[in-house]
């Protein structure tokens, strides 16, 4: 039996939406961007995108989108 490892064309991501097309948090390979904003590299950064995913899961929770 033969394996054949394939590279994705595209780069990996994870992308959450608040509602239909509001992109609320992306996570790639480059950094986090809260609502279509790259965060800044700092101190803050970490608590900032805490701060997102918590704000989009309780918006979820409270729509039942999860």
């Amino acid at each position: 039996m033969t394996y054949t490892l394939h590279q994705s064309d595209s780069k990996p991501k994870i992308i959450l939406h608040a509602g239909s097309d509001d992109e609320m948090l992306r996570v790639t390979a480059d950094g986090f961007y809260v609502r279509g904003v790259k965060v800044p590299v700092d101190e803050n950064e970490a608590l900032t995108v805490y701060n997102a995913f918590r704000a989009w899961m309780t918006w979820a929770a409270l729509n039942n989108k999860y």
